[in-house]
Order: structure tokens, then sequence, then C-alpha cells
């Protein structure tokens, strides 16, 4: 039921970007260049609210539209952009890999830890026992871009994001720069294991996305 629930919500958002996209002027540009760098520039078309199971405190998931076409999921655990549904906000989104989600989808990552190290049969086993069903997350999404193995972020991010925690996790970050934008790499199942000379031109990975700042769109 819930999944059918997420699916109509879906469509019905699906139709609002669609009939929104066709009243944009087509000789504007959809990214903002700051201190050269491409930020993302989100169209939100819906938020969803979530429970904390643990804390029962709410945390969000932003249903946006890319530059590209692109829908997708942004876990927002700190921010509420609820007033902003139907606008363009400029983002920083850390992108998290999950080798499950890549060899669900056959997708043979070439930089990071080898898939040997991971196993679909113990993920599938213990997600079964918490009476998870893992397939069709709507969350997932497969980026496909450049490695960035050393990625300065701009300076105006700084103060918008949330500190502590942010400076600690991405100090020296890694990035995949794609069609849409800049992604950070979360370190976690991110660490590269062959040596620069050996990353190919284009670097294909599935994972899930996070709000790391953001600024309304000027």
């Amino acid at each position: 039921m819930t999944d059918l629930l997420l699916q109509r919500s879906l469509l019905s958002i699906r139709i609002r970007i669609l009939v929104h996209s066709l009243s944009l002027n087509l000789t504007s540009s959809f990214f903002l260049l700051i201190y050269g760098v491409l930020i993302l520039r989100v169209f939100v078309a819906d938020i969803i609210v979530k429970k904390n199971k643990y804390d029962g405190s709410d945390y969000y998931w932003i249903v946006g539209n890319f530059p590209s076409g692109m829908e997708v999921i942004i876990v927002d655990n700190y921010y509420d952009l609820r007033e902003f549904v139907g606008h363009y906000v400029d983002m920083l989104i850390s992108f998290m890999r999950s080798p499950y989600c890549e060899l669900q989808r056959g997708i043979r990552n070439q930089i990071f830890s080898p898939e040997e190290f991971y196993s679909m049969e113990l993920v599938d086993e213990l997600l079964s026992k918490k009476e998870v069903v893992s397939t069709g997350n709507g969350k997932v999404v497969v980026l496909t871009g450049e490695y960035i193995d050393s990625y300065a972020i701009p300076e105006k991010w700084g103060p918008l994001t949330q500190g502590g925690a942010f400076e600690v996790l991405f100090k020296e970050p890694s990035a995949l720069k794609t069609e849409d934008g800049t992604f950070l790499l979360y370190p976690i199942h991110s660490r590269r294991e062959v040596p620069i000379e050996k990353i190919p031109r284009e670097v294909t990975t599935a994972g899930s996305l996070s709000l790391e700042a953001w600024t309304p769109s000027q």
C-alpha cells in the first residue's frame, strides 16, 4: 500500500514537473556557476515528511528534478524546504555509494572496493530478518561522470553546512562531476582502490543522495 501511494504521488509530481518545464525559457541556464564550479540547481517538486524510527523526529525526502530531467529523491536530515515546493533551490549534495545496489543493477565499479567484499545474499538475509524489502528503492540513483580525486568545495557553502560533522566527513573530499553538476562522494564505500592513472574517463556508480547545504536560487 505504501509503495502504491508513493507511485501515485510520483506520477502526480511528474505531471507537475512537465507542466513547469514547458513554461521555462529554453534559452535560460539551469546551472549556477560559482567560483568556477557547477552547483546543482534543483526543482523541488514535493517534500515527503518521514519519521526517524529511533527518536521520532522528522526528516524529509525531497522529490526533485535535475537539469537533465532526472527525477530523484534527496534525503534531507537537517532542513525543511516545504516552503520551496514548486521552486528552484541551489544545493550542495553528497552521494553515498551502495555496493549492494551496484551489484543489483549489474554495475561493476572500476575504482572502489571490489565486489567480492560484499554479499548480496547476506544483505538480503539481514534485510528479510528486519522485514525490509530492498528492491525498487525509490532513493537509489545511478550517476555517471568524471571522478575528481581531490575536490575543493566552494567557500560559499562553508557557513551553510551543519558544521562539525560535515567538516570531518568532507575534509578532503573526492567528487563526481556529471552533466547535472558535481556531487561530493561520501567517504563510506568510496575509498579509491586503484592508482589515479588507471581511473577510467567515466565512472558509473549507484547509491543515494543527501542534502548538505542549500540556498534559494536567484
